[in-house]
């Protein structure tokens, strides 16, 4: 139950970009799943690093936590994790 409140409370506002929150979603385990290096993650997702960019920072807006700031960087990751395991956003929590 810790980890669902983790990831609606972290992950719960992807729910409102355009698109959903899966591309978003996957955007974060690509960063994270690269060692937060950009153009590894940008070239995992078959982005430029300008578009990987771009997600990083609509992320950002949209939950108030920055994927590129280690002090947010554990939350996040985190959530992700959690999402993965629970199958979330495809199943409601």
């Amino acid at each position: 139950e810790a980890m669902a409140d983790l990831v609606r409370s972290a992950l719960g506002p992807l729910r409102e970009a355009r698109g959903g929150a899966e591309p978003l979603l996957d955007t974060l385990h690509a960063y994270f799943e690269a060692g937060c290096v950009s153009a590894q993650a940008a070239r995992r997702l078959n982005l430029s690093v300008r578009a990987l960019t771009y997600r990083l920072d609509r992320i950002h807006r949209l939950t108030g936590t920055d994927p590129t700031n280690p002090q947010h960087r554990f939350t996040l990751q985190t959530a992700a994790i959690g999402a993965r395991l629970l199958d979330w956003p495809a199943k409601e929590l």
